[in-house]
């Protein structure tokens, strides 16, 4: 009986020494979804929301007034992310993509090489629903 839970005991422990499910999904899955800016190099607000479809919502307000909608596609590729407005017009920088827990952090690949940090966050109703929607691409970053 003793050599029953002997084995038993060691098959549990074998067993608890896989992989962590989280670190079979790749980063491109990690970065769908939404995320929220914790930290920007001016002042104003920013939601990303990357779709599985490689579209892209981002709802930006700098300074005051309403948030404006840009849209468009993304591709990633070997943890550099690149993208296009609706209009056609590329992004003003390729980004390094770095995720861990709930965390998101952008680095431009540009001379500026500027970093800003995002937390999985749900895009807000009101952010949604009050937004201008552009149609051109914006001036600057993403």
């Amino acid at each position: 009986m003793k050599k029953l839970l002997y084995i038993f005991s060691a098959l549990l422990i074998l067993a608890g020494c896989g992989k962590d499910k989280d670190s079979k999904i790749s980063l491109e899955e990690q970065l769908c979804g939404e995320w929220h800016s914790t930290s920007l190099s001016v002042s104003g607000d920013v939601y990303l929301g990357f779709r599985e479809d490689k579209t892209f919502e981002m709802y930006q307000k700098i300074g005051s007034g309403a948030y404006r909608l840009y849209r468009g596609t993304w591709n990633l590729e070997n943890g550099l992310l690149t993208g296009k407005y609706n209009d056609g017009e590329e992004w003003a920088a390729a980004y390094d993509v770095e995720i861990k827990d709930k965390n998101l952090t952008l680095t431009s690949k540009n001379d500026a090489a500027e970093s800003t940090r995002y937390t999985r966050c749900e895009i807000p109703a009101e952010v949604k629903e009050g937004c201008e929607v552009v149609v051109k691409s914006c001036e600057g970053g993403l």
